[in-house]
């Protein structure tokens, strides 16, 4: 009878060993990754979100660009004036080839003497459309300029990329991830009720 005692003693002081290990084991689980407030702060990303629901247009660009908004078109200037990049929306139905021609005239006109140095298609965001990239000059010398023309069922969107002479690649990069940001929605004011 003593051996019967002794061996459910012993079942019970292993079962117990084990449920304690593994509760041990589930609370270091449990706790280990910390809570309290010894956690890092949230870091905020470089980046600012637009977007314009009256146009159907949103976008992302660095914090360190400054951003104006005049009626219909929004500037974005990189730190030290290197690269600009207009967001415009001039009518609200589709006609790009309108407007991609307008917007060569007055690039024309305001960089004179202009030539086109490349017609053909580009990327707006994650869309197809149709671009001509023009060299020119102004006041302060060379400038190059990079038009990008699409249009949905509801408005036509240029977007004009403005850079000097030899704009630095940092630059020039974020102004590429700027314009492949790009994304169209139907407009607010169009939306049925």
């Amino acid at each position: 009878m003593t051996d019967g005692m002794t061996a459910a003693l012993t079942r019970r002081r292993l079962g117990g060993a084990v449920l304690l290990l593994a509760g041990i084991a589930v609370a270091v689980f449990v706790l280990w990754p910390g809570g309290g407030d010894d956690r890092p702060a949230v870091k905020k990303l470089p980046v600012r979100f637009v977007s314009v629901p009256p146009l159907g247009l949103g976008f992302v660009h660095p914090t360190s660009w400054s951003r104006t908004v005049r009626k219909r078109i929004i500037s974005l200037r990189a730190p030290g004036g290197s690269v600009l990049v207009f967001f415009s929306s001039p009518v609200a139905k589709p006609e790009p080839r309108r407007v991609k021609a307008e917007a060569e005239r007055q690039l024309r006109k305001q960089f004179a003497p202009a030539q086109i140095v490349r017609e053909g298609p580009g990327r707006l965001g994650n869309r197809e459309a149709s671009s001509f990239e023009l060299k020119g000059r102004d006041s302060s010398g060379a400038v190059r300029a990079l038009v990008l023309v699409e249009d949905t069922p509801y408005r036509t969107y240029a977007v004009t990329v403005l850079t000097g002479a030899h704009p630095s690649r940092r630059r020039v990069t974020e102004a590429r991830q700027i314009i492949a940001s790009v994304r169209f929605s139907r407009p607010r004011a169009v939306r049925s009720k």
